[in-house]
């Protein structure tokens, strides 16, 4: 029983992934959560789920990006921001945090362009607790090469000049 238990499991989670394939395949997005100045709307009366425009998180995302541009630090940015009292969207202190800065700032998903299948998962090389038995064995992620992921279009949000901008600003933000 076993044995017909495991082999049950793992046809059942391949089906999951070639549906989820075929669904962003066909344009649909697939997410667990929507970034920054977008929501989520799930499927209902025949329309699939979709992403909208959050305009309160646009104005702020807007700020974000244009002090970027101005040429501040990441920690120059989330002082800016505790000063004009802009807060996340999920903080318990209401402070922004330079790594979710930079995750926002670095994502293409705001110049129209959303990406599925980006990484993959994978056992660790080295990890933090070593234990005999772990249900999820492959707990870290790798990046795919970019030919292989899939783009999905979304509402875009910021310019594409202004973007690269940031990108620029922020390799050399790194580089000093």
């Amino acid at each position: 029983k076993g044995l017909f238990a495991e082999y049950e499991r793992v046809k059942i989670a391949e089906r999951f992934r070639l549906g989820k394939l075929c669904k962003v395949k066909e344009g649909h997005i697939l997410l667990s959560q929507a970034p920054y100045g977008l929501e989520y709307v799930p499927r209902q009366d025949g329309e699939q789920g979709h992403l909208v425009i959050n305009e309160d998180e646009v104005r702020n995302l807007k700020t974000i990006f244009s002090l970027m541009d101005s040429g501040l630090t990441l920690r120059g940015v989330v002082k800016k921001l505790q000063e004009l009292g802009i807060k996340p969207r999920k903080s318990a202190r209401g402070v922004w945090g330079t790594s979710t800065l930079g995750t926002i700032l670095r994502n293409r998903t705001y110049i129209g362009e959303a990406h599925y299948g980006r990484s993959y998962a994978v056992v660790p090389d080295r990890p933090i607790k070593i234990e005999k038995y772990r249900k999820l064995k492959k707990t870290s992620r790798r990046l795919r090469p970019s030919g292989e992921w899939i783009t999905i279009h979304v509402p875009a949000i910021i310019d594409t000049e202004l973007f690269m901008r940031v990108q620029k600003q922020l390799r050399t933000n790194f580089e000093m």
